[in-house]
């Protein structure tokens, strides 16, 4: 009795700690709403279990009147008994099947787009500690294992269930003394079955993990496949791969130990059982307390109830997946961004498009600023240029000024606001970006310009086109606008790519336009052709542009000299070049050793 009452101790622990929390959760949210698909399969599925138990029950007839009495009057109905519960059980199955698999298919649709609904919201930051090898376990190995969980959860919780309980009815109907001799060592089985599902969980959750690295290192190097190539690390990239499926390999077969030894478990508890019916069966018939037909009920009810009741044995594993899966999903959900609106915030429409950067601090990592105290203003239709060394913090300010970030420090307002104060989209609503990393998607030209105004006309997409110079480019291509650009833009070239960026700013028209490097992945002639179309979506417009090569901003309003997120000097280019200083220095490189 000791060992009992420690096992039922142990799984009411392991119950309350590990499972509760997290299924009501997803019951609510989830499964809940499903609640119709749910109670028709729970139907079909409880009929199924009482047919399983009326077919067992017919051996009784079939032994007793057709084999032992032999009364061939008998034959016909029971045949006619066969084929119509048989039948039923057919129908049942089938119609719970279609019931659970709708309800997983929505299930996992729901899940997949509240994950991604919490997932897109994200500030940068996060998806800087998250790879995207990471993400794609989350939307798809762990769904999959929720859904599998589920599914697999309520068919072993309601048929199988059902299916054991009718059959073990059936065999305390037929013989009580028998029934109970069988089911003397039942509270055994529950220990391993908890012994093992703790370990399953942690194994799982170390398998996720480790896919997660795998498709990172995957992403990595189909999107570097020019760097991978070019410096021959085709062996090197192998073996890191052979490393991860290597670990991979070995945590699945601890998984694969701890999941399938409750099956053999099950097969010794279930030949113990079928072993001591048969010897107390025997015993009854031999001295005229069982009949045949009874036996034989009771012994294939024994049988019958081997599988729901190895599948209740395995239930504890596939809760343990899910609970794992659910554990990495709902803590995802449960992140919040830390760029989010203020509860007051109003909406933002830029008048004149006055940008003031008032000592601005920034730390990506706490304790080490990238901007220290900078100050800058543009003024209505100015165009302001940043230049300096790499990781000067020139692009650290464009991404404050969109509030990827937020400052540390300091304010930056648009006419007069705080960006703070107004809301997120609103505020990127007014402002025009291109970034030195392009990034197009496996789209239509057309779908990856519209993107800066989803609505515009044909005419209007044409138009940024021509003043972006690639509209020639696009109408010589076969499909035209229609054309794929491939994953990353990978069917372009590098100015082809950055020139459609280009066009999708121009599209947009919007009142502030920040440009990072902009004509960085351009040649001399197409750098040209940009430059004039630039020069008119400029025009009137507040402008900051980043630019490597110099020669693209000696005309701007004003320029601000980077260096170790400081601003050194501020001028126009005369003005700068006067001061024979920092500016001066970048010039001479650029164009005097020229």
């Amino acid at each position: 009795m000791g060992v009992f009452f420690n096992v039922k101790k142990r799984i009411n622990n392991y119950i309350n700690r590990e499972i509760i929390i997290k299924i009501k959760r997803l019951w609510i949210n989830y499964i809940f709403p499903q609640r119709k698909l749910l109670v028709l399969s729970v139907i079909f599925m409880v009929v199924f279990g009482a047919f399983e138990a009326l077919s067992v029950n017919l051996f009784k007839p079939i032994f007793d009147e057709l084999f032992i009495a032999k009364k061939k009057e008998t034959l016909t109905w029971i045949a006619v008994q066969v084929i119509v519960i048989f039948a039923a059980k057919c129908i049942a199955c089938y119609m719970q099947s279609i019931s659970m698999t709708k309800l997983g298919i929505n299930l996992t649709k729901k899940i997949q787009s509240d994950l991604y609904d919490k997932v897109i919201i994200q500030d940068l930051e996060f998806f800087h500690k998250n790879n995207s090898g990471n993400l794609l376990v989350y939307f798809m190995g762990d769904l999959n294992a929720i859904r599998d969980a589920v599914l697999r959860g309520i068919t072993i919780a309601v048929k199988d269930v059902f299916s054991a309980i009718f059959l073990i009815a059936l065999m305390f109907w037929k013989s009580f003394d028998m029934a109970i001799v069988v089911f003397i060592l039942f509270p055994l089985v529950f220990y391993p079955i908890v012994h093992f599902g703790k370990k399953i969980k942690k194994i799982f959750s170390k398998q996720q993990s480790s896919f997660s690295n795998l498709y990172s290192l995957l992403t990595q190097s189909f999107q570097g496949i020019k760097i991978v190539k070019s410096y021959n690390m085709e062996k090197i990239e192998l073996q890191k791969i052979r490393d991860s499926a290597t670990k991979i390999a070995s945590i699945q077969i601890k998984m694969a130990k701890n999941t399938n030894i409750l099956s053999p478990l099950m097969e010794f508890f279930g030949g113990v059982a079928i072993a001591a019916s048969l010897i107390y069966g025997g015993y009854r018939i031999i001295h005229g307390y069982l009949t045949i037909g009874d036996f034989m009920v009771f012994l294939f009810a024994t049988i019958s109830s081997y599988k729901p009741l190895k599948s209740l044995a395995n239930l504890g594993s596939y809760i343990q997946i899910g609970v794992a899966a659910v554990d990495r999903v709902f803590a995802i959900m449960d992140k919040n961004p830390k760029i989010v609106d203020k509860p007051d915030a109003k909406i933002f429409k830029a008048t004149y498009g006055v940008i003031n950067v008032a000592n601005v601090k920034f730390s990506y990592i706490s304790g080490i600023e990238v901007l220290h105290s900078i100050n800058l203003e543009v003024n209505k239709g100015e165009k302001v240029a940043l230049v300096g060394a790499a990781g000067s913090g020139k692009s650290t300010l464009i991404n404050l000024i969109l509030r990827f970030y937020d400052v540390e420090g300091g304010s930056i307002k648009i006419d007069g606001e705080d960006i703070r104060d107004v809301r997120i989209r609103s505020l990127r609503d007014n402002i025009a970006f291109v970034s030195q990393d392009v990034v197009l998607f496996n789209d239509t030209i057309k779908n990856n310009i519209l993107m800066g105004k989803p609505d515009a006309t044909d005419d209007e997409a044409m138009e940024a086109s021509r003043k972006a110079s690639i509209h020639n480019f696009i109408i010589s291509q076969k499909q035209g606008y229609d054309t794929i650009v491939g994953e990353r833009g990978n069917n372009l070239s590098g100015g082809q790519k950055q020139m459609i960026s280009i066009a999708r700013a121009m599209l947009k028209n919007a009142p502030i336009l920040l440009l990072d490097e902009a004509t960085s992945s351009l040649d001399s002639i197409s750098e040209r052709m940009v430059q004039e179309g630039l020069e008119v979506l400029t025009k009137d417009r507040t402008s900051i542009v980043i630019a490597h090569r110099l020669s693209t901003i000696i005309n701007s309003d004003k320029i601000y000299v980077f260096d170790a997120g400081n601003i050194v000097e501020a001028g126009t280019h005369k003005e700068l070049i006067a001061l024979n200083g920092y500016y001066m220095n970048l010039y001479n490189n650029q164009f005097i050793q020229n």
